[in-house]
């Protein structure tokens, strides 16, 4: 289940806003990249009815007892053609816009929470997320949103060491050879470390050598070992890249691949 959170820090997404805002003004690859970095790095302001109920838990005695749970109703928004959106808002003064705002409680989610919450109710009911709605009304569908966790957009230019991983992560490696011993199209994999000037954090650059050739066979099997590996990651990020591409290519050099088939 996704972690909410009652608000009690700030919720400020300046970077975010500012991409947004450049985004309206030119849309082009280098202003799209910008907003989805931000993206996920955000954390954002949420309208829900937030109510307490009691559940029957077992103990190890055999005794039953009742505790309170969290039951969290989000609201949703519609637009013209009926389709239903996630509101978000970036920060206390885009959630004031909204008239309706003293009739719900206001809860915090984070980027990866909200994706989550996505994956645990894929039943096709929500089409999307909309960031700001009485400011920047910037609609993001849930298949994109999705994308953003599994996939690292960079900007073109943007400086980046590839290097050795100093201690082997044993955890996600036993995981991803798992998962690559039941999927035949994998010939290799290497893992490396990738250090991006525009991000503070550096992450795993997973590169994948694959009997694949059309980009959508690739995306699909890239968003499952995405999934395979995101509960063994310990807060680090993941970005996979195919081995068929120049950067895959230039960042196995010199490397020993963790897994050959």
């Amino acid at each position: 289940m996704a972690e909410i959170k009652r608000t009690q820090a700030p919720i400020t997404n300046p970077e975010l806003t500012r991409a947004m805002d450049a985004m309206k003004q030119e849309r082009n690859q280098r202003t799209e990249i910008a907003f989805i970095n931000s993206m996920k790095d955000g954390r954002f302001l949420v309208p829900a009815n937030i109510n307490k109920v009691q559940q029957a838990q077992a103990n190890a005695d055999g005794t039953v007892e009742l505790k309170e749970q969290p039951q969290i109703q989000f609201l949703l928004f519609n637009n013209k053609d009926g389709q239903k959106f996630f509101p978000l808002f970036t920060d206390a003064a885009e959630y004031e816009k909204w008239s309706d705002r003293s009739k719900y409680q206001r809860a915090a989610i984070g980027f990866r929470d909200l994706c989550q919450f996505f994956e645990n109710n894929p039943n096709g009911e929500v089409t999307g997320v909309v960031v700001n709605p009485y400011g920047q009304n910037v609609l993001v569908p849930v298949e994109s949103l999705l994308r953003m966790m599994h996939t690292e957009a960079m900007a073109p230019g943007t400086k980046i060491q590839i290097g050795t991983l100093k201690e082997e992560p044993t955890e996600l490696v036993d995981v991803l050879k798992t998962y690559f011993a039941e999927h035949e199209e994998i010939n290799r994999a290497f893992l490396r470390v990738m250090k991006r000037e525009d991000k503070k954090n550096p992450n795993f650059l997973l590169v994948i050598d694959a009997a694949l050739q059309e980009d959508a066979a690739l995306r699909t099997l890239f968003d499952g070992i995405a999934a395979a590996a995101k509960s063994h990651l310990r807060g680090v990020e993941l970005a996979i890249v195919p081995a068929s591409n120049s950067f895959g290519t230039a960042a196995m050099k010199d490397a020993e691949p963790f897994y050959e088939k």
